[in-house]
């Protein structure tokens, strides 16, 4: 009898915690980048790594700055995957032109001449205005030396004013970034793919 009382307790105390728990937020829409509209030709090989970026920008999330420059999160958007692995998936797009060269992830375990390190600076909304800038490093595939390095940075205006509006700027504007830096990376490449002196 008693152990019968104390299941019965403990499966009580168990369903009280159950219903306490706040119920999880959904997000009313999930947004990606667009298909890029400009791809690039390479004539040697390249990695290209995830960039870094800090958490708040990072994730799924979507973060915008108001007028005291606070940053928050924007409730009810949110991107398909995380923001780096989406500027990861674009840039590998906008450099799968029909030169010798491709562009590849880590993950193959493919080795390449090139390998492209960058970081998300910003990658925010002020406002209605999608904003990004990116530091992007070409390094050379066998050595890890520094070949060049560039900072782009692009903007996009919403359409309207509403969160779904905002967070299509914001992917506007990562896509005008990746676009940036894949014809850096695209230049430089096919400047030095014959060797140093050509």
């Amino acid at each position: 009898m008693i152990r019968i009382l104390a299941t019965g307790l403990a499966a009580c105390s168990l369903a009280a915690c159950v219903s306490v728990l706040p119920e999880p937020k959904v997000p009313q829409g999930l947004y990606r980048f667009a298909p890029v509209e400009t791809v690039y030709d390479l004539d040697a090989s390249v990695i290209i790594r995830e960039p870094e970026a800090s958490r708040l920008v990072a994730g799924r999330a979507i973060a915008a700055e108001d007028s005291a420059g606070a940053l928050r999160l924007v409730p009810n958007v949110e991107w398909t995957d995380s923001s780096t692995r989406l500027m990861q998936m674009a840039m590998l797009d906008a450099l799968e032109g029909q030169g010798a060269g491709r562009a590849v992830s880590p993950e193959t375990g493919a080795p390449a001449e090139y390998e492209l390190s960058w970081q998300m600076i910003d990658f925010t909304l002020s406002g209605t205005t999608g904003r990004c800038r990116v530091r992007a490093t070409l390094l050379d595939g066998a050595s890890r030396e520094v070949l060049d390095q560039v900072i782009v940075s692009a903007s996009s205006p919403a359409q309207g004013s509403s969160n779904a509006d905002r967070a299509r700027a914001l992917g506007e504007a990562g896509r005008a970034c990746v676009n940036d830096a894949a014809a850096f990376v695209s230049q430089y490449i096919n400047a030095h793919a014959a060797g140093p002196e050509a």
